[in-house]
């Protein structure tokens, strides 16, 4: 049986929303870096997610997010740097304070 979500979900596309309309001159800014481990044969896309809620914000909500390769799913596979983007913004907006926390926090 896949993992389903709490009927209460925020996805991420309602959570960048939520986090413009409190923070107009906010700034969602993310690196990417593609990990290969040969010893143990992994290698995937490691991304960090920091959400600016004004252009001088000193301490943003950061987020990270993992994503093996090739992705374990259907969803996931040949779409991996993707999906770790979008989970990892999901996490930095619930770092910033910019959604509810009680309401899903994984992306």
């Amino acid at each position: 049986m896949g993992y389903e979500r709490p009927p209460d979900y925020v996805e991420v596309n309602e959570r960048i929303i939520e986090f413009r309309t409190a923070y107009p001159t906010g700034s969602l800014q993310g690196d990417a870096e593609m990990v290969i481990v040969p010893e143990v044969k992994l290698c995937g896309w490691k991304y960090v997610a920091r959400a600016y809620r004004t252009p001088d914000d000193p301490t943003p909500g950061i987020g990270t997010a993992w994503e093996p390769i090739p992705g374990k799913t259907p969803y996931t596979r040949d779409s991996e740097l993707q999906n770790a983007e979008t989970s990892a913004w999901g996490r930095a907006l619930i770092a910033v304070g910019a959604a509810d926390a009680k309401r899903g926090i994984s992306s």
